[in-house]
């Protein structure tokens, strides 16, 4: 009974307080609304808005709760899809220390190839390490009207090693690739580069030639798992020489000015080099003529990522590029033409919008002989498109092109029709790409040999 009286009595004077502090509250208000001046009634006004703003702001983020406590529960596999999402963005990986931070590359080499760095404290001297394997499957389905026999093959397409990074400072740049492309075992690229200004930069060793963008593209970003006909027929590969190139006018335009040996990847394999070696007279350059390259490219629309095909990162605001490119003394198929003047040129178009992106290379090619001879004209182009079905996840793409080596010469035309498909996993760190195509070539008055095949190809990089 007593404890029973003891709540009633709490209780009561409980609600005495509250009445009373109201009341004074009540007063003490009323005072000072009739004391306040005009300017202090304008204050009052200012934080009831105030007041009214933020309770409205919390009932929105209650709301919000809300929705996503009665929302669809968030399952584990969709928080780690995310999650592996954003680890393969070079943001994550700049973060993390994946990639090269501290040293200014301009887009060569290409970061994304590292997967383990190490720098000084001082970030004037690094090393990043980098390995990528594409294991694929080929199905070639030959002509056997030529007599030729359908093949199978599962084989390690591309295998390679890159080291680089910068010395004696963020300005001086080195790397280095090693493949073993087919068991075949050799260093592939060697270089280093200066970068004082995006608008002027200098490389010197054995690199691509900066001749057409397909070329100039890794193979670990290509849209497919090949290049197509006519850029492996008139592109200029790999040489020794020096290239100045930058991108002024903050990436708006792009050039490269090269000179280059001109001798061809390896020269040493060829017939007339090994005579050359046979008699102590070894001379890559067999003519001594040396190769030159010119290259200007236009954005209209600012910056334009040529070092990736697909448009992977979904570009939101629509890309272009324009460009041009003409190289003197000029390679057919990596092999210096010898006893003749040659020019090559290539005109190109590119745009990327939201998943999709669009690429077209158009090449021309002069042989003019310096003693008696008939003058060699040749032509080809390609045109691919790529388009993401589930963005940055999926992607389906179709390529036509076509490759005349003689003007002057009938039916003797090749062409590739292609068509794939890719799925990324993790960016192009781990995709797998599948394609099938059809060849055709022209054999003058005899009937066009026709093959198809059917590509898969696994690409990991680490």
């Amino acid at each position: 009974m007593s404890r029973k009286w003891y709540k009633y009595v709490l209780s009561s004077a409980v609600v005495a307080c509250s009445i009373y502090t109201q009341g004074l509250l009540n007063d003490t208000f009323a005072q000072q609304a009739a004391q306040a001046t005009e300017s202090e009634t304008e204050d009052l006004k200012w934080q009831l808005k105030q007041m009214e703003e933020a309770v409205l702001r919390q009932q929105e983020q209650i709301q919000a709760l809300k929705n996503r406590v009665e929302g669809a529960p968030v399952s584990k596999e969709e928080i780690k899809h995310e999650v592996e999402d954003y680890l393969s963005t070079d943001e994550a990986r700049k973060k993390m220390g994946l990639g090269m931070t501290g040293v200014a590359a301009l887009y060569t080499p290409d970061e994304e190839k590292y997967s383990i760095v190490f720098r000084s404290n001082d970030d004037k001297y690094s090393l990043g390490i980098g390995g990528r394997l594409q294991f694929r499957y080929t199905y070639k389905d030959n002509d056997a009207d030529y007599g030729d026999r359908d093949t199978n093959n599962i084989d390690v397409r591309r295998a390679r090693l890159s080291f680089g990074g910068n010395v004696y400072g963020k300005l001086l740049h080195y790397y280095i690739e090693l493949d073993g492309d087919s068991f075949d075992v050799g260093i592939r690229d060697f270089y280093v580069y200066w970068t004082p200004l995006e608008e002027l930069n200098a490389k010197m060793g054995y690199f691509k030639v900066p001749f057409n963008q397909q070329r100039m593209t890794t193979s670990a970003k290509l849209l497919f798992q090949d290049r197509a006909i006519a850029s492996e027929a008139f592109d200029q590969d790999r040489d020794y020489g020096v290239d100045i190139y930058g991108k002024p006018f903050d990436g708006y335009l792009e050039y490269h000015a090269a000179v280059f040996n001109g001798a061809g990847e390896d020269p040493a394999e060829r017939e007339d080099q090994v005579k050359a070696l046979s008699k102590g007279k070894a001379d890559d350059n067999l003519d001594n003529e040396l190769m030159y390259v010119l290259n200007l490219r236009y954005n209209p629309f600012g910056k334009y990522d040529t070092a990736d095909e697909t448009d992977l990162k979904y570009t939101e605001k629509f890309k272009m590029s324009i460009a041009g490119s003409v190289v003197f003394n000029a390679k057919r198929k990596d092999e210096k033409v010898e006893d003749a003047d040659t020019i090559a040129g290539v005109a190109e178009l590119s745009m990327k919008y939201r998943g999709f992106s669009w690429h077209n290379e158009y090449f021309v090619m002069t042989e003019d002989p310096e003693s008696d001879g008939d003058t060699v004209d040749s032509d080809g182009f390609f045109t691919q498109a790529g388009y993401f079905v589930i963005p940055k996840k999926l992607e389906i793409a179709a390529r036509y092109s076509m490759l005349d080596p003689d003007n002057d010469v009938k039916n003797d035309i090749g062409k590739e029709y292609t068509a794939g498909v890719n799925y990324y996993f993790r960016a192009h760190r781990s995709k797998i790409q599948a394609d099938f195509g059809h060849y055709v070539t022209e054999e003058g008055e005899e009937q066009d040999r026709e093959e198809n095949f059917v590509r898969a190809q696994y690409q990991i990089v680490f």
